[in-house]
C-alpha cells in the first residue's frame, strides 16, 4: 500500500499525458450517453447523444456510497443518470412506483448538489448546473432536442440511447463562458480539485485511526471494486461478512482487522486500477490472473512477458539482420531502461487473481532494486534462449535465436494440440497456465533455478513428435532445448563456462551421443526423398520408443537405414557411415552396461544441434553448386 500511494502521488500530475488516466480521489470513470451544454447562468443551449465511442469515458465526481451502488438511492454529485438529475423525469413515468423512485432520487441528488454549490469549494460550472436542474425541465429540453421519444399516452417510449434505456442514460455537462480552458466539466482540473477538497472535508462516517496514515480520519467501509476488468466485482479490501469467519474469531469487528481512511483507500485503489489498465498482463482466456510490473516514480519498465531482444518492427521487414548476436540485441534493448533509473529506484512485480467472484487476492508480490530487476531479466534472456523457426512476411522460413515466452513454455510443457479448421495450435487449461506462469515469473525475478518438473514435461512432449503438426513440433523442440540448456548450464555452471548452443564433438555424454545418432538417422532418410515427399522418417516415428529403449531401438533404425544408403552417392554414403562410426566410438566404456536405459533430457540437445549442423552443410553445398552454375 505504501508503494501504491507513492505511485499515485508521483503520477497524478500526469493527467492528460497518458492514454490511460489515473483517477483522482473521489472520482471514477463512466460512459456518458448524453452531453448537455449550458451557459454560466444555467440556461440550456443544446444537447447531443452523438458521443464518439472512444470519447464516451467520462471522469465524474462520486461519493463512497455512489461509487459502489448496486441498489437503493445513492446519487453522484454532478454527472448522473436521467432518473437522478431530471426533476421532471417522474412526470413521464408510467407507474406510481417509478414516479416515487424518480422523485426520491432527484430530491437526494439536488440536496447534495446544492450543498456543494453553496460551500466554499463551489465552482462556476457547478453553480450553472445547479441553477439549470432547479428548473426541472431536463426531460422537456431533451424531447425538444429529439433525443427522447414519447408514446401517445405521454409516457416514455421503449427506445434506447446508445444502448441504454432512458433510466440508465448518463448525462455529462458542458458550461460555456466561465473563463476556464475547457467547457467540459469532466476535464476541468479546477473543478476536479474543488470537489476532492470538498468531499474530504465534508465526508461523513465513523472516524478511527487509519492503519496506513497513522492518524484519525474518516474510515472507508465500502472500498472500490473494478481493479481488474476481468474480475470487475472482486474487491481487494472487503469485510462485509459479519456472519461468517472472514474476521470473526480473531477480531470483534472489521475495523480491528483493517481500518483504512477514505483518502488512503482511494489512492491505493486508483493507483492499482490505473496500473492494471495501463500495463497489466492477463494470463488465461476466461479464468485470468493479472500481472503488473511497475516503478512507483512512473519510469518505463520492460514487461517480463515480452520477447526480449526483438527490435520494434523487426519482424515486419523483409531483410532480417541475423548477423547481430542475440546477446548484443538484449543489451541494446535494456540499455535504454538502465539509463533512466537511479540507484534508489525500485521495481515491483505483483500478481492479482480473484479467489472468489467478490474477493481479489494478491497471489505474488516482490519488490527489488531496479538495477537488480534488469540484471535478472537480462540473465534470464541470455540463459533461456534457443533457435526458433520463424517466417518473414513473405512466408520465407528462417531460424533466429530468441527467448521463449512464459506462455509458450507452459503450453509446450503441459498443453495438447487442438485443430481449428486447417490450423492447429497448442492449448492448455487456464488454471495450469496461470499457476505455472507464476512459478516461472518467480524463477526469473528471484533468480531461482527452473523447476525440474517443467524441464521433464518438455522432454516428454518433445519426445512424442507424432502428436504435433510439423510447425508445432519444431516449436516444442526448440522450447524444450531452451529450458534444458538453461537447467543444465545452471546446474553445472563453472566460472567462465559458456552455455553450449553449437555442436560439441567433445561431449561424450551417453544421452547427448544417442541424440546425435537419432539426428543422423533422420537426415540420411530425408535427403533420399523425392521432390514433394514429406512423410515422417522412421527416426521421428520411433522417437518415443527410442528415448525409453535407445540401444534396442537404434538397432532397428540402423537396419532400416540400408535401403536409404543404397540411394546415396558413394561419397555421401561413406561420409554418413563414418559419422555414425565416430559417434559410436565416442561412447565411454562404462556406458556399455547402461546403453538401453532411458535417455536424459540432454539427448534433445545432441539431436537438435547435430541436425542443425547437417542441415547447414546441406545448405552450404547447395550454395556452392549455385555459385558454380552462375560462374559457368
Amino acid at each position: 500500500m505504501k508503494q501504491l500511494v507513492a505511485t499515485y502521488e508521483n503520477n497524478i500530475g500526469r493527467q492528460g499525458k497518458d492514454e490511460v488516466q489515473i483517477t483522482p480521489i473521489a472520482h471514477m470513470y463512466a460512459n456518458a450517453q448524453i452531453e448537455i451544454t449550458l451557459d454560466t447562468d444555467g440556461n440550456f443551449k443544446n444537447a447531443t447523444s452523438a458521443i464518439e465511442k472512444d470519447k464516451a469515458a467520462t471522469l465524474i465526481p462520486v461519493t463512497e456510497a455512489s461509487a459502489g451502488r448496486s441498489s437503493g438511492a445513492a446519487p453522484h454529485p454532478l454527472s448522473d443518470t436521467l432518473s437522478y438529475i431530471a426533476g421532471d423525469y417522474a412526470a413521464y413515468c408510467k407507474s406510481e412506483k417509478e414516479k416515487k423512485s424518480a422523485e426520491c432520487k432527484f430530491q437526494l441528488y439536488r440536496e447534495n448538489l446544492k450543498k456543494w454549490a453553496e460551500s466554499q469549494y463551489s465552482h462556476p460550472k457547478v453553480k450553472a448546473v445547479c441553477q439549470y436542474l432547479s428548473q426541472k425541465e431536463t426531460i422537456s429540453d431533451l424531447i425538444k432536442a429529439g433525443l427522447i421519444g414519447l408514446k401517445e399516452d405521454g409516457a416514455f417510449d421503449e427506445q434506447k440511447i446508445n444502448g441504454q434505456p432512458y433510466e440508465k442514460v448518463l448525462v455529462r455537462f458542458k458550461v460555456q463562458g466561465d473563463g476556464q480552458d475547457t467547457d467540459c466539466t469532466w476535464e476541468d482540473s479546477s473543478l476536479i480539485k474543488a470537489y476532492t477538497r470538498y468531499y474530504l472535508e465534508a465526508q461523513p462516517g465513523k472516524k478511527d485511526i487509519c492503519y496506513f496514515q497513522g492518524e484519525e480520519r474518516a474510515i472507508s467501509v465500502n472500498h472500490p471494486k473494478g481493479i481488474v476488468a476481468s474480475d470487475y466485482g472482486a474487491k481487494l479490501v472487503s469485510a462485509n461478512d459479519n456472519q461468517g469467519y472472514t474476521y470473526r474469531g480473531r477480531f470483534q469487528n472489521a475495523e480491528q482487522a483493517c481500518a483504512l481512511s477514505y483518502e488512503a483507500s482511494q489512492k491505493v485503489h486508483s493507483a492499482l486500477t490505473w496500473l492494471a489498465k495501463k500495463q497489466g498482463v492477463s494470463i488465461g482466456k476466461k479464468d485470468k490472473r493479472t500481472f503488473i510490473c511497475w516503478n512507483p516514480q512512473g519510469k518505463r519498465v520492460p514487461s517480463v512477458f515480452g520477447e526480449f531482444g526483438m527490435e520494434d518492427g523487426e519482424e515486419d521487414t523483409e531483410e532480417l539482420n541475423l548477423e547481430i548476436p542475440y546477446r548484443k540485441k538484449l543489451l541494446k534493448t535494456f540499455q535504454g531502461y538502465k539509463d533512466q533509473f537511479d540507484n534508489v529506484d525500485s521495481v515491483i512485480v505483483m500478481g492479482l487473481d480473484a479467489a472468489t467472484t467478490g474477493r481479489l487476492s494478491v497471489t505474488y508480490y516482490h519488490e527489488l532494486a531496479a538495477s537488480d530487476f534488469l540484471d535478472r531479466i537480462l540473465y534470464w534472456g541470455e540463459t533461456c534462449s534457443w533457435y526458433f523457426l520463424k517466417f518473414t512476411p513473405q512466408k520465407r522460413p528462417y531460424y533466429a535465436e530468441e527467448m521463449p515466452t512464459f506462455q509458450r513454455i507452459i503450453k509446450c510443457a503441459f498443453g495438447r494440440e487442438r485443430k481449428q479448421g486447417e490450423k492447429s495450435s497448442i492449448e492448455v487449461e487456464d488454471k495450469v497456465l496461470k499457476e505455472q506462469t507464476q512459478r516461472l515469473v518467480k524463477c526469473m525475478i528471484e533468480h531461482q533455478p527452473v523447476p525440474y518438473d517443467i524441464v521433464h514435461a518438455l522432454k516428454f512432449r518433445a519426445s512424442t513428435p507424432m502428436a504435433y503438426s510439423s510447425i508445432n513440433r519444431e516449436s516444442v523442440l526448440s522450447t524444450a532445448c531452451a529450458l534444458i540448456s538453461k537447467y543444465y548450464y545452471e546446474k553445472r555452471h563453472k566460472e567462465g563456462e559458456i552455455r553450449e548452443m553449437r555442436l560439441n564433438l567433445e561431449n561424450h555424454d551417453r544421452s547427448y551421443l544417442f541424440g546425435r545418432l537419432l539426428a543422423v538417422c533422420e537426415h540420411v532418410e530425408k535427403i533420399t526423398y523425392d521432390r514433394g515427399e514429406y512423410r515422417d522418417p522412421n527416426a521421428i516415428r520411433l522417437q518415443s520408443t527410442y528415448v525409453n529403449h535407445p540401444m534396442q531401438t537404434w538397432k532397428i533404425l540402423e537396419g532400416m537405414l540400408n535401403p536409404y544408403f543404397q540411394k546415396l552417392a558413394p561419397g555421401s554414403k561413406e561420409y554418413y557411415k563414418g559419422l555414425i562410426s565416430s559417434i559410436v566410438m565416442a561412447f565411454e566404456t562404462e556406458d556399455i552396461k547402461v546403453l538401453n536405459q532411458e535417455l536424459s533430457e540432454t539427448y534433445l540437445l545432441g539431436y537438435y544441434l547435430q541436425r542443425a549442423e547437417l542441415n547447414k552443410k546441406k545448405d552450404d553445398k547447395k550454395e556452392e553448386e549455385k555459385d558454380e552454375q552462375l560462374a559457368e
